[in-house]
């Protein structure tokens, strides 16, 4: 299985309003992708979204002025590993362009 995994530097953003974006948006974002069914887990109290597919999975951490991306990929999901990572980072960058 493939893995991606990043550490998006968030300046000037406590983990409250990081987490609040990122569970806010992930059902809008994983449902125009293509992972399939999925299912969100959000982690109020330490700042965390996780999902899973049968198709990926994977973990969204906030913390101050940053968000670390853990996302683990299918065998079937592999070749499309660039896309997912640029899908992920441009969906991050228009989330907190105004930071």
């Amino acid at each position: 299985m493939a893995s991606y995994s990043k550490n998006f530097q968030v300046p000037g953003k406590m983990a409250d309003s990081i987490y609040a974006s990122i569970a806010g948006d992930i059902d809008r974002f994983l449902s125009k992708s293509s992972i399939g069914n999925y299912e969100v887990k959000r982690d109020d109290s330490a700042k965390k979204v996780s999902f899973k597919s049968s198709m990926a999975s994977g973990t969204l951490s906030a913390k101050d002025e940053q968000l670390q991306v853990d996302i683990s990929l299918s065998l079937l999901a592999t070749p499309f590993k660039g896309k997912i990572e640029e899908g992920v980072t441009k969906w991050l960058s228009k989330t907190f362009a105004n930071s």
